[in-house]
């Protein structure tokens, strides 16, 4: 039988729980704090997006555009120097540059490999990208004057280079080496406070720009205008495409005043014989310089790409100090050649005439001071004392004028003043005078501070405290000879601008002063010098064909076996168009070694017949 289904009843429902108000916030917090990260959040997105669009947006442009293309820097040429004549003095040549992307720094490969090639460490090429980095997509020069054999091997290796590349670049080049180096200048890299001021004249900071000389007096003309090409390169840095050019606009062409032919033969004495010292000549009616020299030179070529340790040492060390311009930079008494000057102060303030007269048996005596002369000359009167050099005239003369009017007049002429030459670091020497040399010592005490007789003796024949440039030297030379203007002396006489060869700058005669000197006394300290030539201590420039007026000097220094050698003199006589200056340190003789110089440019100059040089005898 079987027993009815038995129905299933459901159970009645549960009533509902009741949910607790504590959990009821719970849920609200944990909620609120979700709401809050989901802001902060999307706060965090929108400020990243802000840097990325806007106040860094100029960069991430810039790293996208760099993933496509690089600037390959041109260089501009920079400008030519020429001489009067035209002869390029300073010009520029082609040589190989090796760059690299900034970015080579992190492959220890490519770092490696490049720094093999190159004979550098990698440390080198770490330094020198740390140095001259500007943009961090430019390519940097790493290396310059890179030998042609180096750059096949880099272009060789290129797929295992990326972002190095080789370009030409202009150096600069002294095709004559040695000539004129102190006055031509150096080149160097740009240090970084000129990069500093000149980063804003179109200057990279691993340009080389003038250090000294001209090429440093006229950077601004000699620097061009750099160009460059845009390329297009790949994912490994290589060049695939030019997308534009720019060019670069060479500098402008300085023309100097210089004679290279008169510079080379007055470099060719000192060279021969081995002297040292410098020399030069103006033309005492424009102040144009006709040459500049200093010896012993350099070859300025060193400095060009930048200057090696192995080539400055021996530069650094040379007892000769090559790098010091001596025409104007080094400061050495006059001697002898500084009595044109006494002598025109004698004569226009009175104390002596034409016709004033001395007995010189070799000595002098102050008190039971001996001052001698270098001769024995008898009596003489003014132009023999002038022409014979007679220390014992000007002695006497030297204590009639007094200290203070020889200080005025020879300052009048010039001296213990900047000449305003046109290049830079000139020294001004010195001219005494009581004041002065109470000034100068007062903190030693009377005994070195006090003005003595024996000062005003020594003075008087260019000793004792008068210190001089040969540049001012050449100057009182050229004033002597036109008359009696002090003129403003320059190596630039104009530039020309690359593109259209138009004068842009012009240099012209400038009139510092007149030296308050009638012209009848100066013509007499003129016949006086034309003396020296004909019958004095000048001989050895007395040419048939032109009529030379000259002084000659010896000055002593303290310590010293031998004296400095001095020459001075213009010529022709009656219209002068050239005035020299010459000193040969330890030389000696003035006329027996200065004068050797000075008698090479005048030769050169006018023309002349080239003699032999004979010993002479002379202060």
């Amino acid at each position: 039988m079987i027993s009815p289904r038995r129905s299933r009843i459901p159970d009645p429902p549960r009533p509902a729980e009741r949910q607790e108000p504590s959990d009821r916030r719970s849920l609200l917090v944990r909620a609120r704090i979700f709401g809050v990260v989901i802001a902060l959040l999307f706060a965090v997105l929108v400020t990243r997006l802000y840097f990325l669009q806007i106040a860094d947006g100029a960069y991430y442009r810039q790293a996208a555009d760099a993933n496509e293309a690089r600037l390959i820097r041109a260089r501009a040429p920079r400008g030519t120097i020429v001489d009067a004549n035209d002869i390029v003095i300073a010009a520029n040549r082609s040589r190989y540059a090796v760059y690299a992307t900034p970015d080579i720094v992190k492959n220890a490969d490519v770092l490696g490999r490049l720094a093999a090639l190159l004979g550098m460490t990698p440390a080198d090429i770490v330094l020198s990208i740390q140095q001259t980095e500007q943009n961090p997509y430019d390519p940097l020069r790493i290396a310059l004057d890179v030998p042609m054999a180096t750059v096949t091997r880099i272009e060789e290796d290129r797929p295992f280079l990326p972002g190095v590349t080789t370009e030409p670049e202009p150096v600069r080049w002294y095709p004559n080496g040695r000539m004129a180096a102190q006055l031509i200048g150096t080149m160097g890299r740009i240090d970084p406070a000129e990069f500093s001021t000149y980063r804003w004249r179109n200057y990279f900071s691993d340009d080389f720009l003038g250090k000294t000389g001209v090429e440093r007096q006229y950077e601004k003309y000699l620097h061009g205008t750099p160009g460059g090409t845009y390329v297009q390169i790949d994912a490994r840095g290589r060049r695939v495409a030019t997308m534009r050019t720019v060019d670069s606009v060479p500098g402008n062409t300085i023309h100097l005043s210089i004679d290279s032919r008169l510079q080379a033969a007055a470099e060719k004495v000192f060279s021969d014989l081995k002297f040292t010292g410098a020399a030069v000549a103006i033309n005492p009616q424009t102040g144009a310089v006709l040459a500049m020299v200093s010896a012993p030179e350099y070859n300025p070529n060193v400095f060009a790409s930048g200057i090696k340790p192995a080539d400055w040492k021996p530069l650094n060390t040379d007892p000769g100090h090559p790098m010091i311009n001596r025409a104007i930079d080094a400061m050495y008494p006059p001697g002898s050649t500084f009595k044109p000057v006494v002598a025109a102060a004698g004569l226009q303030s009175g104390s002596i005439d034409i016709h004033t007269t001395a007995f010189c048996n070799g000595s002098y005596y102050l008190g039971k001071a001996r001052f001698g002369c270098w001769q024995s000359h008898g009596e003489v009167d003014f132009f023999e004392a002038v022409a014979k050099s007679c220390d014992v005239f000007f002695y006497i003369a030297g204590q009639k004028i007094g200290p203070d009017r020889m200080s005025e007049y020879a300052k009048s002429f010039g001296l213990a003043e900047k000449t305003q030459i046109d290049l830079p670091s000139e020294d001004i020497g010195s001219i005494p005078s009581p004041a002065w040399k109470q000034r100068r010592w007062a903190r030693l005490g009377s005994d070195y501070s006090q003005w003595f007789g024996g000062d005003t003796l020594h003075m008087a024949i260019g000793q004792g405290y008068v210190l001089v440039t040969p540049l001012q030297m050449a100057r009182v030379c050229a004033t002597l000879a036109n008359g009696g203007d002090v003129l403003k002396p320059f190596v630039v006489d104009h530039i020309t601008d690359f593109a259209n060869e138009s004068t842009i700058f012009q240099n012209a005669r400038t009139v510092v002063r007149h030296v308050p000197v009638s012209p009848q006394n100066m013509e007499y300290v003129r016949e006086a010098m034309r003396d020296t030539v004909t019958s004095g201590t000048g001989h050895s420039v007395d040419f048939p064909q032109v009529a030379v007026a000259a002084k000659t000097g010896s000055a002593q220094m303290h310590g010293a076996a031998k004296t400095h050698g001095w020459f001075i003199c213009f010529a022709p006589y009656d219209h002068p168009t050239i005035a020299i200056a010459s000193v040969v340190e330890h030389g000696g003789h003035g006329a027996d070694s200065a004068g050797k110089v000075a008698k090479a440019m005048l030769e050169t100059y006018f023309h002349l017949p080239i003699t032999p040089d004979m010993p002479v005898k002379s202060d």
